[in-house]
């Protein structure tokens, strides 16, 4: 059985795109909204857990006046209930108030508090209430995406549930680079993910563009050559950060890393840096890093001595492989050789 997640808020309707993603990362979704008295509020919160059986748990998530409510009734055991985040709560307890350790808890709070709270909470300094749902005109993307990381890692302590987001992600690497299947690496994707190689802009927002991105430029845009040596790794909650050597002959167009840039055979070494996020057992987006002007450098597209009139500088501050070999082995490579008084 999957793990029931309770959403609550004032609104008759609550957000479908929040709904959805829960499902999607593998929840029993209801949503009870804040109707009728609170205390006829109050008496249905307290009855969520009746149809669960022996050793099943929920879990809930509350938004504004909702929250205010949620929190103040978990101040004292409730049955069942394993974890709840409050976002954006109208009033918070005050201080010296405890919650029953049985409680995951977490809030999210758009004005920092003038105390310190015994329980884990989290602070948006630019975000107003709201900030988490979509369909709001206080939406806030990088805020609500942060929030979410932290309210799933919340629920999955609470729920004791551990995802091995390594595998989904080493074989979405496994399809790319090795079996070079486009149709099986798109479905180890969401139905509309989005990748953006940061520094040339290029991916594709959506099944539809990425798929033709994979197809026509990105699996056939590496040569023969290319490796990659993998540096570090770090797991989080929904996100897997690589740091990678990647070194290839520019034998062939790289349309990903340089567009319309033709062959210059030349070799190239590069660290990159990739910030995948997973929603439930499928990749949602791909962030990927790199030192473009270090690779423009090497291919002889860059040259740091050719300096515009008018800068006040003996050089360009870029440097070529040895940025990549620095990290490879730190004392391969002397630092701040470009500080001239160093």
């Amino acid at each position: 059985m999957k793990p029931l997640l309770v959403l609550t808020a004032k609104a008759r309707h609550f957000d479908p795109i929040i709904l959805t993603h829960w499902k999607e990362e593998g929840f029993e979704v209801i949503y009870l909204p804040y109707a009728g008295t609170r205390e006829e509020y109050g008496n249905r919160l307290k009855h969520l857990a009746d149809p669960l059986e022996l050793g099943e748990m929920y879990a809930i998530v509350a938004y504004g006046e909702a929250a205010t409510v949620v929190l103040e009734l978990a101040q004292k055991p409730i049955p069942k209930l394993c974890a709840l985040v409050a976002y954006y709560p109208t009033h918070i307890p005050a201080p010296g108030v405890g919650f029953p350790s049985s409680i995951n808890l977490t809030v999210h709070l758009t004005q920092a508090p003038s105390f310190v709270p015994k329980y884990r909470k989290y602070f948006y300094a630019n975000a107003q209430p709201g900030f988490a749902e979509t369909n709001l005109e206080t939406h806030n993307k990088v805020a609500a995406s942060l929030a979410w990381t932290r309210t799933l890692a919340a629920l999955r302590k609470g729920f004791e549930i551990d995802v091995d987001l390594e595998k989904i992600w080493d074989k979405h690497l496994e399809l790319e680079f090795a079996t070079k299947d486009v149709d099986a690496t798109m479905q180890t994707m969401v139905a509309e993910p989005y990748v953006n190689h940061i520094p040339t802009i290029t991916g594709g927002i959506g099944y539809k563009d990425l798929y033709r991105f994979y197809r026509d430029y990105f699996i056939p845009g590496n040569p023969p050559s290319t490796k990659m040596t993998p540096i570090s790794r770090t797991v989080g909650t929904d996100r897997i950060v690589d740091e990678m050597h990647m070194s290839f002959t520019h034998t062939c167009e790289m349309p990903w890393i340089l567009p319309d840039v033709k062959p210059t055979n030349k070799f190239v070494e590069v660290i990159l840096v990739v910030v995948v996020c997973i929603r439930g057992t499928k990749l949602y987006n791909e962030h990927i890093y790199w030192d473009q002007a270090s690779v423009l450098v090497q291919l002889g597209l860059l040259d740091p001595e050719l300096v515009p009139k008018g800068m006040n500088a003996p050089r360009l501050p870029v440097a070529g492989s040895e940025a990549a070999r620095k990290v490879l082995d730190e004392g391969a490579v002397k630092s701040n050789e470009l500080i001239g008084s160093w």
